[in-house]
């Protein structure tokens, strides 16, 4: 097997995808706000306008970070059992979910306006921390954001249940990936009710993450380039037959060629050499960005109450963004790290220094919105 080593390239892509996202969504609380932010219009007017780009930075940053995760969870598919790459995607993801909602919550039930729509419940609470929120009405999100979660897990679910497969015939599972998608397509056509409705995200989205896969697959001498090619043509068409069958999912003019421009990006990631992008800013900021996935939109809408109404919205602007970083920081030292601690001094004497220096282990991929 072929050993590709550390993607820096990736690295500086998931934090040009954080900052795209963090950007939309602070100009999203601006707007909820009835405010004006001065910074977005002259930006929006110089450059995103012109380059006609406004419209995709959030879908830019949901891509890279679906082709990223599914490149790096193929290396893991390799090296792990079943179970136990369940239990490490579990584990790395779960745990500093669980924490930021479980604060959401309590922050909600006290009575501070934090975005969440409808009435906080114990039964909101275990929805959300479950993530089947988004598969009944009725249930509003502690933080929407997490939506992607519900992608990520079902295609971890399908890479588990074929790792025997990917191993003895690398060829088959992205096969057999496309004509799972291709029925479910056929199945799940409407969007109402609700659950159908995240069903036919998953089911569309998916094949943004078996095209991440094969890139892995190529990366890793597993599939001859032209095969590589020709399976990501097919689950690219896949995607297109998603979008022209629903007027929602996704509701992004463009997305199938966007998510084609970012395939080639990613690749094009994987071949710099490591001296283009080896800063350690780089490095530490890419390590955090599930953690400010988690906590930028709840910190976003609980800053103007830490800030004084004639303030004004810069203040409540600066606080946020400050408050971002705190809490990311705070969240990755004290959450994820110790879990992934934990998880190492568990399987340590099934590891090897191979397992211990996987491209997973040095780049953790996770979904923005």
């Amino acid at each position: 097997m072929k050993k590709p080593g550390y993607y820096h390239g990736l690295d500086v892509l998931r934090v040009v995808a954080s900052i795209a996202v963090v950007y939309v969504h602070t100009r999203d609380w601006f707007t909820t706000g009835g405010q004006r932010w001065r910074f977005d219009e002259g930006f929006t007017a110089a450059v995103l306008a012109p380059l006609h780009v406004d419209a995709y930075l959030v879908p830019f940053s949901i891509s890279a970070f679906f082709l990223i995760s599914g490149l790096v969870i193929t290396h893991a598919a390799f090296r792990e059992s079943p179970g136990r790459f369940l239990f490490r995607r579990a584990a790395r993801t779960l745990p500093a979910m669980w924490v930021v909602l479980l604060v959401v919550w309590f922050v909600a039930r006290a009575g501070v306006p934090i975005g969440v729509p409808g009435e906080v419940t114990v039964r909101t609470l275990v929805t959300n921390l479950t993530l089947t929120n988004f598969f009944f009405s009725g249930n509003p999100g502690l933080d929407l954001v997490t939506w992607t979660l519900v992608v990520q897990f079902a295609f971890y679910v399908l890479v588990a249940a074929m790792i025997p497969l990917l191993r003895r015939w690398p060829w088959l599972p992205p096969a057999l990936s496309i004509t799972l998608v291709s029925v479910l397509l056929s199945v799940v056509r409407t969007e109402s009710p609700v659950a159908m409705h995240t069903l036919r995200v998953v089911v569309t989205l998916l094949p943004v993450l078996f095209i991440g896969q094969l890139i892995g697959l190529v990366r890793l001498g597993k599939l001859h380039p032209l095969a590589g090619l020709a399976y990501g043509a097919l689950h690219w068409l896949l995607l297109v037959r998603g979008d022209l069958t629903s007027d929602f999912t996704p509701a992004i003019p463009g997305y199938p060629q966007l998510t084609a421009c970012l395939a080639l990006l990613v690749i094009v990631c994987c071949l710099l050499p490591g001296g283009m992008a080896p800063a350690r800013w780089v490095r530490a900021v890419a390590n955090r960005t599930y953690a400010v996935f988690l906590v930028h939109v709840p910190v976003l809408y609980v800053s103007p109450h830490l800030v004084s109404a004639p303030a004004g919205s810069t203040p409540a602007f600066l606080v946020a963004m400050a408050g971002t970083v705190v809490t990311a920081e705070l969240l990755h030292r004290f959450v994820e790290e110790p879990v992934v601690r934990w998880c190492r001094r568990r399987e340590r004497p099934a590891a090897t220094p191979a397992q211990d220096d996987s491209p997973e282990k040095a780049s953790p991929i996770h979904p923005i919105r």
